[in-house]
């Protein structure tokens, strides 16, 4: 090399950057070599440019540096632990299926309520326009107690448009019972009136058709089932449909509509909609601009939804107009409640446009998600304290070649939450192929969920943590503290004691015992609920709905004629089908909000309703116009010694209390007996007709009824049945929670017999020498039994003393959150439950206590 000359800089480290290593000194050798004979011959400037192409030459993928996989120490540690982790799945199969099925039903159990939370918070929440929709409602105070109410009065919706710039629309619906024809098929239906921009504040998807036919007053929008029920696939836009409001007066309307299937997230819906003016053809005596009377709804659409506290100051003008017209039920204010809430809040407003059937839901999927979700995590950590006993060697060699206890518990945590992974994997399958069809099975409604959800994403990752950690972290740092030297010396015993393992078994026994004694008592109250008294005879009796006034003597004729009807009455209210809310004025100035039924004097006997005091209506008793008979309730609730004789007002009239009637339920037992009231109806007034016939002759006399309306009213289908059928819905509802709460209580004690058979089996397993040596010198079965079964006869006494209580307060509270009347507690569930905890626990004992006595010692004694 020739001193005089020096290599160029720039291109020789652009070279040294990119070439390989291992062939630098090899390639750059001959490039220097070239350089220099170059530089002799023909100066240094030539030898720069040639030495400059040479490396641009050179610049080949044989000479390329080679970007070296540089595996990052902590990535080889977790793919070490996902390698152990996996391996002691398979190694352990019994354990793995017990922690990663067991997980995964509560995993699947908690995706099931996210779904349920999830579609429960977008009820009603696809329409466009749903922050600027809100429902006018109104407080008023009512037997002592400030109540919501979503009706409002029947003049309030014109004048609110025209005195607040910020409503754009305004839109009031009122519901009502039609009879519906076309072609040879007729049918009772219910029927919304609405003002035009209802289907303009309501964004339901058309699949015929357009919103904007609702302004033609004799146009209508069907449902998709009203479509497909009257016409079946067909596009029946521009079809004329008769609606019969009476048996009088009817009008054609044409299909100009037909809604797309409504979002399974929905509660307001409809059947057909009209425009809300038909309701001059329906009721002629409907006045549109009464104060005293009120519409069903009355919607508002704003253009700033911060204007609606504006707008709520300024209704003090409708509060005066509406407490100077109906002075028996002043209000209080008025208040706008957003479409946006209007689902979670509808429990608490009467008379609604929506409902809430969700509330019970909210509150108990979560606590049973928990209960599940601790049981499963309970059964990991015992099952991993517990089969530590196999890894001891390794945890041992971990910490003598340096494995600090981070380390450990970095380790043990990492292999849990793989274990946690695949749970959550399975248990998502479990939700979506069982948990949630079974769900919307036994609740009889429908529910959406998409697994493609975002936000689904982001609570399985909470979950995956949650699970993971809660599960892992205590066996991580229980694991990782035994000492090496302790270790190897065979000083620490896994099997024979370990109270934490009893305690953390004994927590899921009382899990358990709670939610078996939750599904006992749920079945006993479904059996006492279907004998209940419902304070009246409801066995032998019938009724019928009137299409209109004069109906009423064309039945009484046919039902006088047939022997098996004992007695008959007309009614404008009927018990389980209908009542009539009014207020009741005292002398006092007291007043107290009731139901009221206006029947004939017939009725009571008729029902088998009972006297308490007093007396009865007197049959064509021009008096008792002004009389009425009240239940005990009432009586009780109106603070006055002798009842008999007092006189109320309703409705600016005043009428004397005749007699008491024995409390009795006029709707279904998931609600209170109300305050009631009884008054004479006119004949002009009757709506249904109520029979009581001989017993065993219900059907048959029912089945006449049907062949006679046929008749005398061909076009009017025939709406009536047995009394005691008035509540199939309710008794529907009380068998699917009792389904559901049995379904709970069985994955409950599959979960807690996993726990408690892996662990038992663990400890046995753990004592295999102990119990060959026992055998060897003679130790009797009795023997081996007594010494298994002694470590577990304190933990289930423990069990059974904390889970008493425990289940005693909680089934009743849950019965109390579900029903206003139900089964009185007694013991009785409890010890049910408790006799199931022992059997089950004796069974899972036995199988292992069995596996022991056939086992062979010599081959106990042989294991290492």
């Amino acid at each position: 090399m020739n001193s005089k000359f020096k290599v160029p800089g720039w291109p020789h480290a652009f070279f040294k950057w990119y070439c390989e290593p291992k062939r630098y000194e090899e390639i750059h050798g001959d490039l220097e070599e070239v350089f220099y004979e170059t530089a002799e011959k023909s100066g240094h400037r030539v030898a720069t440019i040639y030495y400059l192409l040479n490396v641009i030459r050179c610049c080949q993928p044989y000479a390329w540096r080679r970007r070296q996989s540089r595996t990052s120490s902590g990535f080889v540690l977790y793919k070490s632990y996902f390698t152990v982790a996996l391996r002691g799945l398979l190694k352990n199969p019994v354990n793995s299926f017990i922690n990663v099925f067991g997980l995964s039903i509560a995993v699947g159990i908690c995706i099931l309520v996210y779904g349920y939370y999830q579609w429960d918070h977008d009820i009603d929440r696809f329409h466009k326009n749903k922050d600027e929709v809100f429902l006018l409602t109104w407080f008023g105070n009512q037997n002592g107690t400030l109540h919501q109410y979503g009706s409002s009065p029947r003049a309030v919706g014109p004048m609110l448009k025209n005195d607040f710039a910020h409503i754009k629309k305004v839109c009031r619906i009122e519901d009502g019972g039609v009879i519906v024809k076309y072609a040879d098929n007729v049918f009772h239906e219910q029927v919304r009136y609405v003002d035009p921009e209802f289907l303009e504040m309501f964004t339901f998807p058309m699949k015929w058709g357009s919103p904007e036919s609702l302004y033609d007053i004799n146009s209508m929008v069907l449902s998709e089932d009203m479509s497909i029920k009257y016409f079946g696939n067909d596009n029946p836009v521009g079809r004329d449909i008769l609606i019969k409001f009476n048996e009088k007066d009817g009008k054609a309307f044409k299909v100009a509509g037909v809604a797309a299937p409504f979002p399974k997230a929905h509660d307001i819906e409809f059947n057909i909609l009209i425009n809300f003016e038909n309701l001059r053809v329906a009721d002629p005596d409907y006045k549109f601009d009464d104060w005293s009377k009120t519409v069903g709804a009355t919607l508002i659409q704003v253009d700033d939804v911060h204007a609606i506290k504006q707008i709520e100051e300024g209704l003090g003008k409708y509060r005066t107009l509406h407490n100077d017209a109906l002075q028996e039920r002043p209000v209080t204010n008025f208040a706008f409640e957003q479409l946006t809430t209007l689902h979670q809040k509808a429990a608490n407003i009467r008379d609604a446009i929506a409902s809430d059937y969700n509330v019970e839901g909210r509150i108990g999927l979560p606590v049973i998600a928990c209960l599940m979700l601790a049981l499963a995590c309970f059964n990991y950590i015992n099952i991993a304290i517990v089969s530590a006993t196999r890894r001891l060697k390794e945890i041992g060699v971990r910490k003598v070649i340096g494995a600090s206890r981070g380390r450990m518990v970095v380790q043990f945590l990492s292999e849990n939450m793989i274990t946690t992974l695949l749970a959550l994997a399975l248990g998502l399958v479990l939700s979506v192929t069982v948990f949630i069809p079974a769900f919307v099975q036994f609740s009889g409604g429908e529910m959406q969920f998409d697994v493609l959800d975002s936000n689904l994403l982001i609570f399985l990752f909470g979950l995956l943590i949650l699970t993971g950690v809660t599960s892992g972290l205590y066996p991580a740092f229980y694991i990782s503290r035994f000492d090496a030297v302790k270790i190897f010396k065979g000083s620490v015993e896994f099997g024979k004691k370990n109270p934490l393992t009893k305690m953390f078994l004994a927590v899921q026994l009382v899990l358990a015992f709670v939610l078996i004694t939750t599904g006992v008592v749920f079945t006993q109250n479904n059996a006492y609920q279907s004998n209940l008294s419902w304070g009246y005879d409801y066995k032998d009796a019938l009724y019928v709905s009137l299409p209109d006034s004069t109906s009423f003597q064309k039945l009484q004729a046919v039902v006088s004629s047939d022997p098996n009807v004992e007695m008959f009455s007309g009614s404008t209210d009927h018990i389980g089908k209908r009542s009539s809310p009014i207020v009741i004025h005292l002398p006092s100035s007291k007043q107290f909000e009731a139901d009221q039924f206006a029947v004939d004097a017939n009725y009571f006997q008729t029902m088998g309703l009972e006297l308490s005091d007093g007396r009865l209506f007197r049959d064509r008793s021009q008096t008792d116009r002004r009389a009425v008979v009240v239940n005990e309730l009432l009586a009780e609730s109106l603070g006055i010694a002798n009842v008999i004789g007092t006189t109320v007002e309703i409705d600016s009239m005043r009428y004397e209390v005749v007699g008491i009637l024995k409390d009795f339920h006029a709707r279904n037992l998931f609600n209170k007996i109300r305050p009631t009231i009884f008054k004479l109806a006119g004949e002009n007034e009757y709506e249904y007709l109520s029979m009581r016939v001989k017993p065993g002759t219900e059907k048959r006399v029912l089945a006449f009824l049907q062949t006679r309306w046929a008749k005398l009213f061909p076009e009017i289908p025939f709406q009536g049945g047995l009394q005691k059928d008035v509540w199939g819905i309710y008794f529907d509802r009380v068998d699917r929670s009792q389904n559901f709460s049995i379904v709970i209580a069985t994955i409950a004690v599959f979960l807690a017999s996993m726990g408690l058979f892996g662990l038992v089996m663990m400890n046995v397993s753990g004592r295999t020498k102990e119990f060959s040596i026992r055998k060897t010198l003679g130790a009797r079965a009795a023997d081996i039994m007594q010494l298994i079964m002694n470590q577990y006869v304190l933990l289930i006494g423990i069990a059974l003393i904390v889970g008493l209580p425990a289940s005693y307060l909680f089934a009743r509270a849950s019965l109390d959150m579900l029903f206003a009347y139900p089964i009185p507690m007694s013991y009785s569930g409890i010890i049910t439950a408790a006799v199931i905890v022992i059997v089950i626990f004796l069974s899972v004992v036995a199988t292992q206590i069995r596996k022991v006595l056939k086992a062979n010692p010599v081959e106990g004694l042989r294991m290492e």
